[in-house]
């Protein structure tokens, strides 16, 4: 191999290198905010199943009640 593409193969190679670093950085972005975003996504279902699940005791409460005669 020639020094001329040798030199050549080797600045190719680095610009490769540097291309794939400079995509996996976007990557962590990337996956960072979609980490993110399911986070969110799992806090708003647990405060939505809280609520739910505190309606459907207050209604049983409310049934049981009734079916005792207290209301």
């Amino acid at each position: 191999m020639k020094e001329f593409e040798r030199e050549e193969l080797m600045i190719r190679m680095d610009e490769r290198v540097k291309t794939i670093f400079n995509k996996m950085d976007k990557f962590e972005t990337l996956f960072t905010n979609h980490l993110s975003h399911h986070e969110k996504w799992e806090d708003d279902i647990k405060t939505s199943m809280r609520w739910w699940i505190g309606l459907i005791v207050m209604m049983a409460t409310g049934s049981g009640a009734m079916l005792v005669g207290v209301i």
